[in-house]
């Protein structure tokens, strides 16, 4: 029995005794400081399955003081069980640095957030989402987009405190722009993506502050939390603010969150007299040299020329990072003409049985059309007429018969006399909501397969076809050198987006149906005051045919010389934008970046490197640029009511290019840069 005995001796005094310090000698510095707590942390040093060691001695060595006071072991073990587990089971986990998944996706926090238990719950909701990534960038995007709707979580000032834990925002569903950052690093830490919070304490303009994410694909990049950008990484409407950051003034430079020290400080905004987290000044990566880099232009002018040697490849386009490098002025127009060339080559191939057919189709809805070709076609391609069709709210032989009658009701000197038969028998057949959408496929076919000049397309219209002129006039601005309205009504429509269209209006003296002449009269009368109070602008022709009725006897054929003289200004020096009818994301070198309200009116004027705007209504503002407007190789302003809402140098791309050109297939508003500004 003593043999045995003596070996539970052994035994006992084995079980006694610490574990062998494996550990280096900062993890022991660590737990001299961990006071009461120190059991915990030797647990989880003992616990750790071998090849998670290097994991948890990093964690221990580099925590913060509090969480070395704090910290069980069974919290520790299953952060660090589920980081490897992220790293082995994802397919961009082999490639991420050493260092920066010990720095980047091992540690449990970001700042001072509360200390949730965060990794395992996210691993098993977050794995699914990405499972057929291919990218850490196109997880990114997946988690950004799909993530906070799924738990209903979204920025809000209401929300508890700015530096949330994850728990707590998912649970209240309100958080700060930090408190949303720190739920998407975590959403990407948890699958294997290394990812750090990135800020200023202080715009320089003083505006306030502002937090967002960095993750790693190769690279630092970036994102908005809760606001993924369509487009990708590497967008958001803050760039330009971050373009003007100050590296040497810490107020308004732009740091990084670092789990190990560094020797600077992340600045927390809660609480400013705080040096607890690390930090990484990282403001050189966003206030970029206004020199644009001549070899990687011409590196991303070769990989879009050669990516659209199939026109397919449009679709896509501007979530390419060869997209998103910023060109110069020479490749930016190269690139427009590839992207141009290519639209063509596809529409060519796509619509040429619609053309061929003269239908052009939108859900259920069909419009037939009839084309004249006039005279020869001039340098430049020829000039577009759509001319509409009366009758209105009657049968649909009615109908039919005024479509053969305006075909035949005007001729041309040169161009293409169309005549679209509306796709459906209403008093208002002209200017339903559809109409915006077949009338813009009509002068994209014809202008991509036709070679129309899309400076020289014109609208005009009889009778309730000139009740769409003058609606779809001002609707459509952008598309218009010049539209004529014979023998309509108005409809309350107001004439503000008509600065850069020239309109003849013309009615019979007579007209006293539903007041046509007076109305008329009235409208002719407000463009007469527009034109007072902005004579470059407005410009009008306006007729009152004596004693005739609703019939002018073709008198009416006056406008189309008229018409024909002008042409339109793509990006006029001034545009008035007001949204009436049916909403439009744009309108000529101005956009928004979510549909709002009619009769929200927006106002823009441009001299030099200056752009001065004003919105009514309007909140985000989408300005697009090129070099017919400014030189983008110098700063451009944006002002409101005398305050600086952007200054900078804003890059040319060719996935603005195509984003500019997708939709509306006019080369003419293809903008090669973009400036996002809040209105006041």
């Amino acid at each position: 029995m003593r043999p045995l005995a003596a070996l539970l001796v052994v035994a006992a005094v084995s079980l006694a005794q610490p574990p062998a310090a494996w550990w280096p000698a900062d993890v022991d510095k660590a737990l001299a400081r961990a006071g009461a707590n120190r059991p915990e942390l030797v647990k989880a040093l003992a616990d750790v399955p071998a090849d998670e060691r290097p994991g948890m001695a990093f964690l221990v060595a580099h925590m913060p003081e509090r969480d070395l006071k704090a910290l069980t072991a069974e919290f520790l073990l299953t952060n660090t069980k589920f980081a490897y587990r992220a790293r082995r089971e994802l397919p961009w986990g082999k490639d991420v640095p050493e260092e920066l998944f010990l720095n980047d996706v091992l540690p449990y926090c970001h700042v001072d957030e509360t200390r949730d238990a965060w990794r395992q719950q996210l691993f098993e909701r977050c794995v699914p989402l990405v499972k057929d990534c291919k990218t850490p960038a196109e997880a990114v995007q997946k988690l950004n987009t799909v993530l906070f709707p799924q738990l209903k979580v979204g920025y809000s000032t209401a929300r508890r405190a700015p530096n949330q834990g994850p728990f707590e925002t998912i649970e209240s569903g309100k958080a700060s722009c930090t408190g949303l950052s720190i739920l998407l690093a975590d959403a990407c830490r948890a699958v294997g993506i290394p990812a750090r919070l990135a800020g200023t304490a202080n715009w320089s303009d003083k505006r306030g502050n502002h937090t967002w994410v960095e993750v790693w694909d190769g690279r630092w990049r970036f994102t908005g939390a809760c606001e993924p950008d369509p487009n990708g990484l590497d967008r958001g409407w803050f760039t330009a603010d971050a373009a003007r950051a100050q590296k040497d003034v810490p107020e308004h430079a732009i740091f990084a969150t670092s789990f190990k020290a560094t020797g600077a400080v992340f600045p927390l905004v809660w609480d400013r007299k705080s040096t607890a987290v690390p930090g990484v000044n990282v403001t050189d990566r966003y206030a970029k040299s206004t020199n644009t880099d001549a070899a990687r232009s011409a590196a991303a002018l070769a990989a879009l020329k050669a990516a659209l040697a199939d026109p397919a490849a449009l679709d896509g386009l501007e979530k390419r990072d060869t997209a998103a490098v910023p060109l110069t002025k020479a490749d930016a127009e190269q690139a427009r003409d590839a992207i141009w060339k290519a639209h063509v080559a596809r529409l060519r191939k796509e619509r040429a049985g619609e053309m061929k057919a003269k239908v052009l189709k939108h859900g259920d809805l069909a419009m037939p059309f009839d084309v004249k070709t006039f005279g020869e076609a001039p340098p430049g391609g020829r000039s577009l007429w759509i001319s509409m069709h009366g009758g209105g709210g009657a049968p649909k032989q009615v109908n039919d018969g005024q479509w053969e009658n305006q075909k035949r009701l005007y001729t041309l000197d040169e161009g293409f006399y169309v005549s679209p038969r509306a796709p459906t028998n209403t008093w208002n057949l002209w200017h339903e909501g559809h109409m915006d959408v077949l009338l813009g496929r009509l002068i994209e076919n014809m202008v991509a397969l036709e070679g129309v000049n899309p400076d020289k397309v014109y609208v005009m219209g009889y009778s309730a076809g000139g009740d769409g002129v003058y609606q779809m006039a001002p609707r459509m601005a952008d598309r218009w050198a010049a539209a004529a309205m014979m023998a309509g009504h108005p409809n309350g429509v107001s004439p503000l987006s008509l600065r850069n269209v020239p309109f003849a209006l013309q009615v019979g003296e007579n007209d006293t149906a539903f007041n046509r002449n007076k109305v008329g009269k009235e409208y002719g009368e407000q463009l007469d005051k527009l034109r007072l109070a902005d004579p470059g602008g407005y410009e009008h022709l306006v007729k009152i045919h004596a004693g005739k009725g609703h019939w002018m006897d073709r008198e009416d054929k006056l406008a189309l010389p008229w018409m024909a003289k002008h042409t339109r200004t793509a990006v006029p020096d001034k545009v008035v934008w007001h949204q009436s009818g049916a909403l439009h994301d744009r309108s000529y070198w101005l956009a928004v970046p979510k549909l709002g309200a009619l009769h929200t009116v927006v106002t823009a004027k441009r001299a030099g490197q200056t752009i001065d705007v004003a919105g009514v209504g309007v909140k985000k503002l989408l300005v697009r640029l090129d070099d017919r407007m400014a030189d983008l190789d110098r700063p451009v302003r944006v002002v409101s009511d005398g305050q600086e809402l952007y200054a900078g140098t804003p890059p040319r791309t060719a996935a603005m290019l195509a984003k500019t050109l997708a939709g509306r297939g006019d080369p003419r508003l293809m903008f090669s840069a973009e400036v996002a500004v809040e209105l006041p």
